[in-house]
């Protein structure tokens, strides 16, 4: 190891410069130079919810309802297929994961079959007199529900991470539940918060066939008694809120031919009046269909629909391509969270806020007092156990310990980690396991030298000799980490993973800085008799 130890020398001197330079972000925070982020990691260590306060989010996701629509997708598909063959439908049912089309004639069955035959890898399809049966498969059900939460997580994230917010956690929580955590969030912003995370901004534009203030008269026009009725004639039933007293219902037809997934811009705008509202862009495909749409239908009215609702009814003055604007009674901020969630993209399928909680940051800033008075106070109290218990080597032990606590603290700058405090816990945890594995060390360095070996001797056989005792303490530990981390979440894998990097950290410092500190101090025989 003597020979060895300028060479580690360098690499203990090169540690110590990225520890540092991992650090400088939590320090500097926003004083950090612009070039600092293309050549080092510019993250710092966050603080955690508990530490800093915020707003805690479990929500549950409704994975089921993906069935739903994918059996809505199949009919839409099938029905604009048949309807090129001039083929009309008798009319539909919807049951658990069964849809059912019903046909006027044989002819126009056999001609539904032939499109049936798309879907007989993720669905039983079945003939029944003139009905046709799609039944969706065990397997493809488990595939559909799990991408649908995939899909709301990502949702979620985008919206989130585009509101502002500073290093929000975002996570799965269980089979159908998500984890929000947003760490410095006010309880002003709490509300608007939720509301961009529950809102489903399902956007589409779909052509008014008629408005009325009462929802019985309108349906009655059409001979319905409910909007069902009214669906089964391929027609729809939308409450409205654009600010008319005459029209707070609206019909219009059942499907949308441009819906809010072809949209690749939405931000605040003013109308004529002065008034908030959301402008939106088409890209591609999409505005080749909106312009399809307004051209075919100028003179009549445009229902843009948002979540259901109709926020706006404008008559079509002359094809539109690729601009529009969504106005209502909307504030500053409201449209600006709209046009946020609309650039997001839509919810998949529906949430619900099962758990919600803001955390003040006073309890945090306590604990975080606290903490380091205990630190500072530990930290004192074991530099002099170790300098009175073990002298020279008691003065090693505690460099090596300092060290070891900046290669953490910089190592979890540089992955960006967040404190709580369970990963306080860990930390404390792993400045034990430190001193505990330097006393291992110095003990068995006793021993050699009671048996009257030469300080340098006794070195030698000390840290050779208790180094499997220090590795298999600091293993075991370590795989338990690892464990913890993989099948924990939240507060639990903060500690894990705070825990996880102390240990080799402390194995580092245990094993090779302490050891060669001693080696440069005893090594040039400036110590003649080893203090200990």
């Amino acid at each position: 190891m003597r020979r060895n130890s300028r060479g580690w020398v360098i690499v203990i001197l090169i540690i110590i410069f990225l520890s540092i330079v991992f650090l400088t972000p939590t320090f500097l925070g926003d004083r950090l130079p612009n070039w600092w982020g293309k050549v080092f990691p510019d993250r710092g260590i966050r603080l955690g919810l508990d530490l800093k306060g915020g707003v805690f989010l479990l929500l549950g996701v409704k994975a089921e309802k993906a069935v739903e629509q994918e059996l809505a997708n199949i009919k839409e598909t099938v029905t604009e297929e048949l309807n090129k063959d001039k083929v009309l439908l008798k009319g539909f049912e919807n049951h658990d994961r069964t849809l059912t089309l019903n046909f006027f004639s044989k002819s126009d069955l056999e001609k539904a079959q032939k499109s049936g035959s798309n879907y007989k890898d993720i669905a039983d399809v079945d003939e029944n007199n003139l009905s046709l049966s799609f039944t969706l498969k065990d397997s493809y059900i488990t595939e559909l529900q799990k991408r649908a939460i995939d899909q709301v997580k990502e949702t979620i994230e985008n919206r989130v991470l585009e509101f502002g917010l500073v290093e929000p956690t975002i996570q799965r929580a269980g089979a159908d539940r998500i984890l929000i955590q947003v760490p410095g969030a006010s309880t002003k912003d709490r509300e608007r918060i939720i509301n961009i995370i529950k809102r489903a901004a399902v956007l589409e534009f779909k052509i008014v066939k008629d408005a009325g203030p009462n929802q019985e008269a309108l349906l009655g026009k059409y001979g319905a008694e409910s909007p069902d009725e009214l669906q089964a004639q391929g027609l729809r039933l939308h409450p409205g809120d654009t600010g008319q007293e005459n029209e707070k219902f609206f019909i219009t037809e059942s499907g949308a031919q441009v819906t809010g997934q072809y949209l690749s811009d939405a931000r605040l705008v003013f109308d004529e009046y002065g008034r908030p509202a959301v402008g939106f862009s088409f890209r591609g495909e999409g505005a080749t269909k909106f312009g399809q749409l307004t051209g075919e239908n100028v003179g009549k009215r445009l229902a843009i629909v948002l979540d259901g609702t109709i926020k706006s009814a404008p008559v079509i003055q002359e094809r539109i391509s690729s601009q529009g604007r969504i106005t209502g009674n909307f504030s500053i901020d409201e449209a600006k969270d709209l046009a946020l969630v609309l650039r997001s993209g839509a919810l998949p399928v529906p949430v619900d806020v099962e758990q919600e909680q803001t955390v003040g940051p006073s309890l945090g800033k306590d604990s975080i007092e606290k903490g380091k008075v205990s630190m500072i106070v530990g930290g004192i109290a074991v530099v002099i156990f170790m300098i009175v218990f073990y002298k020279l080597q008691g003065v090693v032990a505690n460099i090596a310990l300092a060290l070891n606590m900046l290669f953490i603290m910089g190592f979890l700058s540089s992955f960006g980690v967040t404190i709580t405090l369970p990963g306080i816990a860990g930390l404390v945890l792993t400045m034990g396991m430190a001193v505990d594995g330097n006393i291992i060390i110095f003990e068995r360095i006793k021993e050699e030298l009671r048996a009257g070996k030469s300080p340098l001797a006794a070195i030698e056989a000390g840290y050779s000799r208790s180094l499997w005792t220090v590795l298999d303490s600091n293993i075991t530990t370590l795989l338990t980490g690892i464990i913890l981390f993989w099948f924990g979440t939240g507060p639990i894998k903060g500690f894990a993973a705070t825990l996880c990097i102390g240990i080799v950290s402390t194995v580092f410092s245990n094993v090779i800085v302490a050891r060669v500190i001693s080696d440069l101090i005893y090594g040039e025989k400036r110590v003649e008799a080893l203090s200990i």
